[in-house]
């Protein structure tokens, strides 16, 4: 592998550490909850609701997790299939990964929407022009 391939690899390694990281903290603030038998009730099986704030909060930032994310995926796959990883794709990779790492902290935290919102904003943009960087790479191949 070349360096910038193993940087956009760690790039997406880091995306993939941070869902596992918002799972483990989302199955303590759950277990902590449900562990006290006054607060076992049905509704928790199948009602958000149901859970305290906090488990709440960390929950949408797990689904949040496999919204955006999953077309960064999808993104470095076919910049690997294709051959076109260079030190662009790498580093638009690692803002997209930051501001993920940074909006999930937000997220999981004191939840500043606005503050949530930059983030989001930054990342989207970032996978934005990952995505028409691909597309003219592809295009240019003449693959299509």
């Amino acid at each position: 592998m070349t360096s910038a391939q193993l940087v956009l690899f760690a790039a997406v390694l880091a995306q993939v550490m941070l869902s596992f990281i918002v799972y483990l903290f989302l199955v303590r603030a759950r277990f902590a909850y449900a562990s006290d038998p006054a607060n076992l009730k049905p509704e928790l099986a199948y009602d958000q609701s149901a859970w305290p704030v906090k488990a709440r909060q960390i929950s949408n930032s797990v689904t949040s997790q496999f919204e955006l994310p999953v077309l960064f995926y999808v993104g470095v796959l076919f910049v690997f299939q294709t051959g076109a990883a260079d030190w662009i794709f790498a580093i638009l990779a690692w803002i997209f990964a930051a501001t993920r790492i940074i909006h999930a902290l937000i997220h999981t935290g004191k939840n500043v929407v606005m503050q949530r919102f930059a983030f989001f904003l930054a990342g989207f943009i970032a996978l934005a022009v990952f995505w028409i960087y691909l597309a003219m790479h592809v295009f240019s191949m003449g693959a299509l």
